[in-house]
This record gives C-alpha cells, structure tokens and sequence, in this order.
C-alpha cells in the first residue's frame, strides 16, 4: 500500500510511519519543515512538507494523489491558542477527508479523542472536543471508507498488545505504540471500515478486537454503500 500518514513527526505518527514502513508499504509523512524530513528517511519513509495552518485545497490534493489511504494522526498540542486547536483538531481534518476525495482514495483513518461527543472540562477543552466532533462528523459524511478512533489518554509506555475497542468504553490509558498497531492493523487488514470506536488499553488482543467489530472491506464494493 502506498499510505499518506499526516502528522508524521508527532509521537503517535511516528510510530504509524516506522510500523508500516517495518512492514514493506510505501509511506509518504507530512512534516512542517524540510529538515524534520531525515528522521522520516531513517525509518526508510519519504516526506512532503506541509504546513496545515496554512495548507490549500490544491497542495493537499498533491499530498493525497495516488495514495492507497490516508492517516490523519496530526493535532494540536496542550495549550495551544485556539485558531491552531480550531485548524489542526478541526478543518484540516476536513480539508484532508474531502482531498482524499477528490484524489479517488479509498481509505481514511483519523485519530480523534475519547469522549469526543461529550462536553466536559475548561473551556479550551471543550473548544477542541468541538473541533475534533464536527471534523468526524464531516469525515463520516463522505463516501470515503472511513475509520475513526477514538482513543483515550495516551502514554509512552511499551505495548501491551491488548486493547479495549467498542462505539464505548471506560476511560483509560492507552499505549501510543498500541494506537499505532490498531492503525496499521485495521488499514492492512482491511478492518473496522466506517466504524467510529473508542479505544483504551484492555484485555483483547488486537488483532481479535478489530476483527470482532469489523467488515472487510474490498475495493470492489460500492463506496456509496451505508451500513
């Protein structure tokens, strides 16, 4: 597969590029800047730059083209002002789903929050539960074959390799590099196609718990058909 992965150089992007690239696909990383592009080449991934406070329709589109699917993993970081939580949690998802489109990928997967349809804690919380609500939504909306995971709180801590994965789930903390293995799991497996799932650390494997509340997805069925 040849996958786009937006947000390349955060923590849980860049173990989404390492894992598929450890595994022989073709991975093109969005970084900010051209001199983040050798940590991408390290791990034997390409890079395209792209700044998505400030990226168009048309250079998007260019990012997008002739790839298989798209990882949004980008997003603000704590204390951020709001017009970048506003942007990166919100119309950049948007703007990445609706290039997608147009570019005739078939797969997207984007990394929201837990508890996203909720609102809950001070207001710059709340201001990026809103972002990342109305970008799903719009992600949903499309004719795309859509994932999008919900995680919750995300540590640094080695993997488990056990997951708790539903439309539900209780609060918990979560792995990065579990996050990354239920990404590349269900885009190489074909798995949890328009599934919106929460995500923490549990009790079932991976590879079980996509499986369990998936379709699989050819490319042959019709990308207009609604579950």
């Amino acid at each position: 597969m040849r996958v786009v992965v937006v947000g390349a150089r955060g923590r849980t992007g860049s173990l989404v590029v390492a894992r598929l690239a450890a595994t022989g696909h073709d991975v093109v990383g969005t970084v900010r800047r051209p001199e983040h592009a050798d940590r991408l080449q390290q791990v034997g991934a390409r890079s395209a730059v792209v700044d998505l406070m400030a990226a168009t329709p048309t250079h998007l589109d260019d990012v997008v083209r002739g790839a298989d699917a798209v990882v949004y993993a980008a997003g603000s970081g704590y204390g951020s002002p709001g017009e970048v939580v506003d942007r990166l949690d919100g119309t950049a998802i948007s703007d990445t789903a609706d290039a997608a489109a147009r570019a005739g990928v078939h797969r997207f997967l984007v990394i929201s929050a837990h508890r996203t349809d909720e609102d809950f804690g001070p207001p710059s919380v709340q201001r990026l539960l809103r972002a990342k609500r109305t970008a799903d939504a719009h992600v949903r909306a499309t004719d795309l074959a859509w994932t999008v995971l919900r995680p919750d709180a995300l540590t640094d801590d080695p993997p488990s390799g056990r997951v708790s994965l539903d439309a539900q789930v209780p609060k918990g903390l979560l792995p990065r590099a579990d996050l990354a293995a239920v990404v590349v799991t269900a885009l190489t497996g074909h798995l949890l196609v328009r599934r919106q799932l929460e995500v923490t650390g549990g009790h079932e494997s991976i590879r079980a718990a996509l499986v369990h509340r998936s379709r699989p997805w050819t490319t042959s069925q019709s990308l207009t058909t609604r579950r």
